[in-house]
């Protein structure tokens, strides 16, 4: 009964986290619903695959574990086919904090996905101030 609870709680975190990863934090930029939801949808694939996987008994568990590590990143490159590279690589961490979370890593899935978060968050202002600096010291 305790694992049941626990696989709940880590489908939940990985569901927010997911979610939250594709989230705009800026009130100026368009929102799209659809890009929150597939993201989180992602991480949810991804952490119960890998929850799922972690029930197996240990002689199988290891060629389980990377079987559903490798559907994972298979089905989020399938369904992203279309989006352009940016997109892609969020669908991917987001698929990665899932497999983080499933694995039972739920404090290390919420570090990651804050780091995630103000990396896409504040790219473009230190890609611009690196991008400055440069200039100065070629002139």
């Amino acid at each position: 009964m305790f694992e049941f609870i626990a696989f709940i709680l880590k489908i939940l975190f990985a569901t927010f986290l997911g979610g939250l990863v594709k989230f705009k934090f800026d009130v100026n930029s368009d929102q799209k619903n659809n890009d929150i939801i597939l993201s989180s949808m992602l991480s949810l694939f991804s952490s119960s695959m890998l929850g799922m996987s972690l029930q197996f008994p240990n002689e199988i568990l290891g060629m389980v574990s990377s079987a559903s590590i490798l559907a994972c990143i298979g089905t989020t490159l399938y369904i992203t086919k279309n989006k352009n590279i940016e997109d892609k690589i969020i669908y991917l961490f987001a698929s990665l904090i899932g497999l983080i979370s499933g694995g039972g890593l739920v404090f290390q899935a919420i570090l990651f996905t804050i780091f995630i978060v103000l990396l896409n968050r504040y790219s473009n202002d230190l890609l611009e101030s690196v991008s400055i600096k440069e200039e100065e010291e070629i002139n």
